[in-house]
């Protein structure tokens, strides 16, 4: 398969799963550890990315999973002023949510702290990652 068709493929199947969890009224993203780059989010089943954009229909529920080997905090860089509740996610499996009730272009980002002790010795490849996610609401 060319890196053209790739390319599509995989940007045919971000949009069917970020349509598909607009229309069930939530969506959840998965902050996860990777080998390189330390941290990704990942759009339920879709690609693990470091920055990933996403459309979604206003009132949609957006759940934020914490299972990467350190704690994020969640950090709404800009948008419709949204009140986040444990948005420091300080263990594995934590999480927060937020309603999207306002139409608008939504920008977040974590602020990752050190890794757990328990995988302290865990190694990755390349620079850390900085996770930027951008929410479209319409």
């Amino acid at each position: 398969m060319s890196i053209k068709k790739m390319l599509i493929a995989v940007l045919l199947t971000s949009l069917l799963l970020a349509s598909a969890a607009s229309a069930a009224g939530s969506a959840t993203i998965t902050i996860s550890h990777q080998m390189r780059g330390c941290h990704v989010w990942q759009l339920g089943n879709g690609s693990p990315k470091a920055n990933l954009f996403m459309t979604l229909k206003a009132g949609t529920v957006l759940r934020f999973v914490n299972n990467d080997v350190m704690p994020h905090k969640l950090i709404q860089q800009s948008g419709p002023k949204l009140r986040l509740q444990h948005a420091g996610m300080s263990h594995m499996s934590a999480m927060t949510s937020v309603k999207l009730v306002s139409k608008g272009i939504y920008r977040f980002t974590t602020k990752p702290g050190e890794d757990y002790k328990a995988y302290s010795s865990m190694k990755t490849t390349g620079e850390d990652y900085i996770l930027h996610l951008t929410v479209r609401v319409k």
